[in-house]
């Protein structure tokens, strides 16, 4: 039986860039989103941002990932093993 790790990198880092309202891909396919200083200090904004960038890859992810799962042959379970 495969096992599957699952693997979720978040950083939150000082930059200059200007905040922006919606993620914004980038070219290493990573989401970013820019918080304005007022928004990082604030929890309830912070939260806010990293589930409005989070979500999206999330859902695509397992999207993916149960897609890939389906196009594989299906395991032999008894049905008197569930």
């Amino acid at each position: 039986m495969s096992a599957y790790k699952i693997r979720v990198q978040i950083e939150m880092i000082p930059c200059d860039d200007a905040p922006t309202r919606t993620p914004v891909k980038e070219q290493d396919g990573c989401l970013s989103l820019v918080l304005s200083e007022a928004d990082a200090i604030s929890i309830d904004a912070c939260e806010q941002a990293l589930l409005q960038t989070t979500y999206p890859t999330l859902r695509e992810t397992l999207a993916t990932h149960l897609s890939d799962l389906s196009k594989k042959k299906p395991l032999n379970i008894n049905p008197g093993d569930c």
